[in-house]
């Protein structure tokens, strides 16, 4: 538990400010920004946000930002997305790590989000001089026999101590064209982002979304990935941040029950 004063509060929300935009002077400058066009609520994004959550050390801060990037495009916070993009990108994020996102995200957020998301990258791409930066890979072709042996393996790891099997169970028709698609070839991608960082991602928008039951078997998945609970609690943390108390307390509910060993439902 720690015990800081306000001042020292502020200190550490403009030290987080400072790595994520890149300077003192801008960070400052932000913050002064934020208080004086916000009032109360600008000091709380610099004292709480910055201060508190961004200063956590329970998830590496290019992966906080991974989660940020998911929530802000699942939301359709399109100015925000641009202000983190700069953002994932002065932490190191490359372009093929946060093309990668949207492409993770057109299966659990809709293909409308993630296009818009990814319009979004290559402004701000264009604008930080990497116009020629390849935003994704390309998609490696593959025939059904290659797609479903690709399922296979990667069901096989994500459903890997479920209670009652994976979300595919009872959907009939719908698991061959969709099943197909976002584990033959969606989750079979490991260029850019691997399968941890890819829960991380997929936890985060069904996070967002408010979808337990879906959230319930990606916390299990993403523990088998290779996840801390540690790193999944701070996701949460990060939803209250970006997405408010209730949805990210839910979060925590549905987290809680996945360390319980408690089955769906």
């Amino acid at each position: 538990m720690t015990n800081l004063t306000q001042a020292e509060r502020r200190a550490q929300g403009l030290a987080a400010l400072t790595t994520l935009l890149g300077s003192q002077e801008e960070a400052e400058t932000a913050a002064e920004e934020m208080q004086t066009d916000f009032g109360a609520l600008g000091a709380y994004l610099i004292d709480w946000a910055f201060g508190d959550i961004w200063s956590r050390t329970g998830l590496a801060a290019k992966e906080r930002e991974l989660v940020v990037l998911s929530q802000l495009t699942t939301l359709g916070q399109l100015d925000q997305l641009r202000s983190h993009l700069g953002i994932a990108l002065r932490l190191g994020l490359t372009t093929t790590e946060i093309g990668e996102v949207f492409v993770q995200l057109g299966g659990y957020a809709g293909f409308p989000r993630a296009l818009s998301g990814m319009r979004i990258a290559r402004d701000v791409f264009e604008q930080q001089g990497l116009s020629d930066a390849p935003i994704t890979l390309e998609a490696t072709p593959k025939d059904d026999a290659q797609r479903r042996a690709d399922a296979r393996e990667v069901l096989g790891r994500l459903n890997e101590d479920q209670p009652g099997g994976g979300p595919e169970t009872g959907m009939g028709a719908f698991t061959g064209a969709a099943g197909r698609w976002a584990f033959g070839e969606l989750w079979a991608r490991d260029e850019a982002l691997t399968r941890r960082q890819r829960s991380l991602v997929v936890v985060a928008t069904l996070a967002a979304q408010g979808k337990s039951d879906e959230l319930r078997f990606h916390l299990r998945g993403a523990l088998n990935h290779g996840a801390t609970i540690t790193e999944l609690e701070e996701v949460m943390i990060t939803t209250i941040l970006y997405v408010g108390f209730p949805t990210g307390v839910e979060g925590f509910r549905v987290l809680r029950q996945v360390q319980a060993g408690e089955p769906a439902g």
